[in-house]
């Protein structure tokens, strides 16, 4: 069985890099993956619903696939969404393609599975139909039908020893609190996806957060992970993530999340292929750029443990 290879905590994912002319930067996407590894994260998820995937053609999915895996990320954990085809067979191919190529965890996203019936009985198959040592993972997509697993079918995912990660999308506490008590036990690690879901998933078990404002403010959404810290700082860490969230997406979401990680020093353009992303280009990011300014979000909120 292969050996556990995620740690608790923050896991942005990767955002796609285009440049001015809509072509993949992966000048830009190595320069994403030094700043994640710098901070020590646990890991990243490639080619999620955040970076674009469904906008990119197999050839671009291939190449960043690749790009990613042999990239130098430390001690960081890669996962990456892998099972592209039509069928069941091709989608354990495309997912051994993807882990061989050197990535963590190949994860299925649920909605990209052949049908939307017997989601666990295909996770199952996909296992069989690969090799042992590859490490799998699963992802309630979104889009575009979203899909959800039922605390049994987690159970037996996790019984298999073959699933190590988990984006969990529910929305709904209970779901989630189930859903980790139905990988008690296993190596399958549960990671919330929903901001506002957070504490209390961190309270009822939950390994991390694995959702947008780990993109651009990881620090704080660690603080609000950690639950050795004391309860006002996580509380305060949460809320400065809401604010900033909020501010985020109106802004044109990812479009709005790239502008941000230039301010942090990464460079990347805010080209996005996302329709949401349009209305970032529709209006200027004066908004944006004073809220950062003011707030100061990007170093956390410092309080020692001790406080």
């Amino acid at each position: 069985m292969p050996e556990l290879c995620l740690r608790d905590g923050a896991m942005p994912i990767l955002l796609t890099a285009f440049d001015d002319a809509n072509r993949l930067d992966l000048a830009a996407l190595g320069a994403m993956l030094d700043f994640y590894a710098a901070l020590g994260l646990p890991g990243v998820l490639a080619l999620g619903q955040a970076s674009e995937m469904l906008l990119l053609d197999d050839a671009e999915r291939r190449r960043v696939a690749q790009f990613v895996a042999r990239h130098p990320r430390g001690t960081m954990r890669l996962a990456t969404v892998g099972n592209f085809g039509a069928t069941l067979d091709e989608q354990a191919r495309s997912l051994q393609r993807i882990y061989e190529q050197g990535t963590d965890v190949a994860v299925v996203a649920l909605s990209l599975l052949p049908s939307a019936d017997d989601l666990g009985a295909q996770l199952l198959e996909i296992a069989r139909r690969l090799p042992a040592h590859v490490r799998l993972g699963i992802y309630e997509l979104p889009e575009p039908e979203h899909r959800l697993l039922t605390p049994a079918e987690v159970a037996e995912a996790a019984a298999s020893g073959r699933y190590f990660f988990m984006k969990e999308t529910s929305r709904h506490l209970e779901s989630f609190r189930a859903k980790v008590a139905a990988s008690a036990g296993s190596p399958l690690k549960v990671y919330q996806a929903n901001l506002q879901m957070l504490p209390a998933s961190m309270d009822a078990g939950g390994c991390g957060f694995c959702g947008w404002m780990p993109i651009v403010a990881p620090e704080l959404c660690a603080q609000v992970c950690d639950l050795s810290l004391p309860v006002a700082v996580r509380v305060a860490a949460q809320a400065a993530l809401l604010a900033f969230y909020d501010v985020m997406v109106a802004q044109g979401f990812p479009a709005s999340a790239k502008h941000i990680l230039r301010h942090r020093g990464i460079d990347i353009q805010p080209a996005s292929r996302a329709p949401a992303a349009q209305t970032f280009f529709q209006r200027e990011t004066t908004e944006l750029d004073d809220y950062i300014a003011r707030e100061n979000p990007f170093a956390g909120i410092s309080h020692s443990r001790e406080s």
